[in-house]
């Protein structure tokens, strides 16, 4: 992509009223440009009146005719420069803090621009069905929210705007000084121009390969550092910590690299324009010393060189402003194709759900009395799109409010795709799944903590037993006496109540501090803390001990009657006494009906029960 379509695409990202807004900035900022060009030729006049004053010279006839329409004719030179100088000063320190002022005001609305990019692209990608968000890799999203929303609106449009602004103080400083001296402006311009051009030839494929580079080595860093940490205990017993710091080492000296050449490649620019400003005013001067007289050849090299001490900062500024924009490519990149996939209408788009804490708190005290998941599932299908396959092929049963349903088979028969489907989280290609009438989505807005789920690995946060259990709700939206009562349930209030910090106590990242069943109690707590009417368990005691197994058995036979339940086993001695049970193969139902029933219909699950002596 080229620096203009780069910039095009971040443009693009903002709302029209924030378009406006960068807009209007821009402009004000290109306005003072007109106070940068009255400084220097006002100062190039105080240099001509000064040399004029010391060697007693008729001042030239420009100057003298400027100085007649002013109504200064006959006052000391010495004076009008005095005035000047003063004027001029003010004139230039006044545009120096109108653009302090201007960049303060940029630095703000760019930044709650990326805070705003940042929201807009979560919210986005929260709305997608599950498949989708699970095709991201999560460090690459967590890069693309943080470094390429920043990239995209803080180093693009910020880098674009001050350019803007250059590029008109470039074109006013050029139109004054043509006045002074067109002859001596084309070369001055010419002279700046080509070296800016050389410059940008020679740097920005560098500049773009050290973006792509960085963007890539700060993703690879965040997937191994989290790999692991992650797999810590594995690493650990396999003797690869040693090899992983390696890894992780040998990518940070490449991000070092890397850092280094970016800054390097950035300070170039002030070097070849300082040599370049040296060479300029030699140049100049010897030339204006042999066509013009002492004192016109002073002012005009005074003026020059006033200007440049304008132009050259602002070149700079403008090759770095380009340089920041090929730098910022690659991850700026990744954000406009992840904000297009997003704005996408070829998937469904799903409520985001209610935030305010106080009327989250009045659903939950109120219960879900209208919410009835009698399941109706008619003829589903789907097919995942890396797949020829079917994973769910013409799957149809139904479920009365209350009972009890298991799903059973081998691995990879479809069993966690069906449930799913019946939470609503993928969409089927065909068929549909309701709840007396009501689709699993909008039976999620409408009664939001009414579906609950238990996966066989529970993720958990790094963060205290409360905050696990209530997942996400705002500390005013928990009531504590639910936190414990879904902690009894799940048969852990005993064992916290032996810390200090109960509900306060920390579990580590992803539950490090406690057991692995003590991290399936606390999905079980999680998913009861809403007191939902429809439960979905995916093998969620195959981590528990045989006594505490029961109890929580226990428990579910308690909530038999007022919760709908779906069990995904692989040990089926957790599943006979489900009112229904679905034994699934290649994603079809082969088998249906209660546990015996079942047994009778397939010979290789009446196998699977034998072998477990049931």
């Amino acid at each position: 992509m080229t620096v203009l379509q780069i910039i095009r695409e971040s443009f693009s990202l903002l709302s029209k009223r924030h378009k406006w807004m960068l807009a209007a900035i821009t402009a004000i900022q290109m306005a003072t440009g007109a106070l940068d060009l009255a400084g220097v030729l006002i100062l190039g006049l105080v240099t001509v009146l000064s040399v004029v004053a010391v060697s007693g010279e008729a001042l030239p006839t420009s100057v003298q005719t400027l100085v007649d329409r002013l109504g200064w004719a006959g006052v000391d030179p010495i004076s009008i420069a005095g005035w000047l100088c003063l004027i001029a000063g003010c004139a230039l320190v006044l545009k120096t803090v109108v653009n302090a002022l201007l960049a303060r005001k940029t630095l703000r609305f760019l930044a709650n621009r990326q805070a705003s990019l940042s929201g807009e692209l979560t919210a986005g990608l929260f709305r997608r069905p599950l498949l989708e968000v699970m095709s991201r890799a999560s460090q690459d999203v967590n890069f693309l929210l943080t470094v390429g929303a920043q990239a995209a609106t803080v180093s693009v449009l910020g880098a674009a705007s001050a350019a803007t602004a250059d590029v008109a103080l470039l074109a006013i400083l050029g139109l004054g000084l043509t006045v002074v001296d067109p002859v001596v402006t084309v070369f001055t311009i010419l002279f700046y121009a080509l070296l800016a051009i050389v410059l940008q030839r020679t740097m920005a494929q560098w500049a773009s390969r050290l973006g792509f580079e960085n963007t890539f080595v700060d993703i690879e860093s965040y997937v191994k550092i989290g790999e692991a940490l992650s797999s810590y205990r594995e690493v650990t017993v396999l003797d690869r910590r040693g090899l992983y710091v390696e890894r992780i080492q040998a990518l940070r000296w490449q991000s070092a690299r890397v850092s280094a050449d970016s800054q390097f490649m950035s300070a170039i620019p002030k070097y070849v324009f300082d040599v370049a400003l040296v060479v300029g005013a030699i140049a100049l001067g010897v030339s204006q010393f042999v066509v013009k007289d002492t004192v016109a050849a002073i002012g005009i090299v005074a003026i020059f060189l006033v200007a440049g001490s304008r132009i050259l900062p602002a070149l700079m500024r403008l090759q770095g402003a380009s340089l920041e924009i090929r730098r910022a490519e690659a991850p700026a990149m990744r954000v406009f194709e992840l904000a297009r996939d997003l704005k996408s209408n070829s998937h469904e788009v799903l409520s985001l759900g209610v935030t305010n804490p106080i009327e989250i708190r009045n659903r939950l005290k109120a219960g879900f009395p209208d919410f009835h998941p009698a399941i109706e599932v008619e003829d589903v299908w789907l097919t995942y799109e890396d797949s020829d396959e079917p994973a769910v092929a013409g799957v149809t049963f139904s479920l009365p409010e209350g009972a009890s349903l298991a799903l059973v088979g081998s691995t990879g028969a479809g069993k966690s795709t069906l449930a799913d489907l019946i939470l609503g989280i993928v969409v089927p290609d065909s068929g549909r799944v309701t709840f007396g009438g009501v689709s699993p989505a909008e039976a999620v807005t409408k009664w939001p903590g009414g579906i609950a789920y238990v996966p066989q690995e529970v993720s958990l946060a790094n963060g205290t037993v409360r905050e696990n259990v209530t997942l996400g709700l705002p500390r005013e939206a928990v009531d504590d006496r639910w936190v414990w009562e879904a902690l009894e349930r799940a048969h852990l209030a005993t064992y916290l109540r032996d810390f200090r910090d109960g509900l306060e106590t920390p579990i580590g990242e992803n539950g490090m501090r406690i057991s692995g069943g003590q991290r399936q109690r606390l999905g079980i707590a999680r998913a009861l803390y809403t007191k939902p009417r429809l439960l979905v368990l995916d093998e969620a005691t195959s981590a528990l001990d045989a006594e505490t197994e029961q109890a929580i058995a226990q428990t579910m036979q308690d909530l038999e009657g007022q919760v709908t339940t779906v069990t995904i086993a692989h040990r089926l001695a957790t599943v006979r006494h489900c009112d229904l049970v679905l034994y699934l193969e290649a994603g079809r139902v082969v088998g249906r009906g209660t546990f015996a029933e079942v047994r009778k219909q397939s010979p290789a699950f009446d196998h699977q029960a034998q072998l477990l002596g049931l």
